[in-house]
């Protein structure tokens, strides 16, 4: 009996997909490394615990015609012809009279946003961190925003906070910062800056004013002055209650939020050498979804008119933190590009 795809999903449909997918789970259990192996080659290969994307309800496809009948889809890799498989391969053409339907995807892969991949040249708003060479765990922030320095108006650094840039004061002067991050790939041949100043951050409570540091870019390495999906910069100014703001992170790209509180004093935030306090921040609440996710550190806080108002360096699963911008701008003598 044939099952329309306008009907109901029946009980027998769900036994039979469940049937042949533990019939195959043996299979790919086994052969856990060799599937890694050549998906990191980039190649293909028929047996089914490598070649198996997943398994489903469906329509069933004859000839790249829709049938309208609901079947047990069986999406894989690389659909070969069946001389390329062994007998005891072969997926069945019915599983408890349900029919069977075999669909060539591709590799299922987690999608990067735009602000996890590699840029050149290198703007505002992307995956940045330290070298492999100077901090051996991988990890992911964000690269800011691109300053200019007054006193040598032609170089240009970018702005981010100490945790990303500078390991929590662990990392020494001239230390690489990579694009994107060693957490997204990042490599010692992806370099494109060093870092070359930064507030030290105080623990166990003791005041501090900013999260931040400054990485210059390498002298053969381009940077834009824009921010990934917001674009350019009008200038900088203060933050003020009720502003909305937007930002673009290395982990959750554009989102919009509110300021809602200001001079706030934030208590017993973790990081990795202990608890710290940052005085006088900025409280943004999100408009819809998570304004921030980890990753997002380092990003720019820009409203609606472009105006740079903030840098984000914390923040809970309601709530994000961020210090006003004209403060880190004055402690390190930069200014955004004219």
């Amino acid at each position: 009996m044939s099952r329309s795809i306008f009907g109901q999903i029946t009980a027998d449909l769900l036994v039979a997909k469940t049937n042949l997918r533990d019939r195959l789970v043996p299979a790919v259990t086994r052969q856990i490394l060799r599937a890694a192996v050549v998906r990191k080659k980039r190649q293909y290969h028929p047996a089914p615990g490598v070649n198996l994307v997943g398994i489903g309800i469906g329509e069933k496809v004859v000839a790249n015609r829709r049938t309208g009948e609901l079947c047990v889809k069986v999406l894989v890799a690389r659909k070969y012809p069946k001389g390329k498989i062994a007998r005891s391969d072969r997926i069945p053409p019915t599983i408890g009279g349900i029919p069977t339907d075999i669909e060539g995807v591709g590799y299922a892969r987690r999608f990067q946003i735009p602000n996890e991949q590699r840029h050149r040249p290198v703007p505002g708003g992307v995956s940045g961190s330290l070298g492999p060479e100077a901090v051996k765990a991988r990890y992911a922030g964000t690269l800011g925003v691109i300053v200019a320095d007054e006193a040598t108006p032609a170089a240009r650094y970018v702005l981010s906070n100490n945790h990303v840039l500078a390991d929590e004061n662990r990392a020494s002067g001239g230390a690489s910062v990579v694009q994107p991050a060693t957490l997204d790939g990042g490599t010692p041949g992806d370099r494109v800056a060093s870092l070359t100043r930064f507030v030290p951050l105080v623990f166990n409570n003791a005041p501090n004013l900013m999260d931040a540091a400054i990485a210059e870019f390498d002298t053969a390495m381009t940077s834009a002055p824009t921010i990934v999906g917001l674009g350019d910069p009008t200038g900088v100014a203060d933050p003020t209650l009720n502003l909305l703001v937007r930002k673009s992170g290395r982990t959750t790209g554009v989102t919009e939020g509110i300021v809602r509180t200001l001079h706030f004093d934030a208590f017993n935030i973790r990081y990795e050498q202990g608890v710290v306090r940052m005085d006088d921040v900025m409280v943004i609440e999100r408009v819809q979804g998570a304004f921030s996710r980890p990753g997002d550190s380092g990003s720019a806080i820009v409203d609606a008119g472009g105006r740079v108002v903030g840098l984000l360096f914390a923040g809970s699963d309601t709530v994000t933190f961020a210090i006003p911008i004209p403060r880190i701008l004055r402690q390190f003598g930069v200014s955004l590009p004219v």
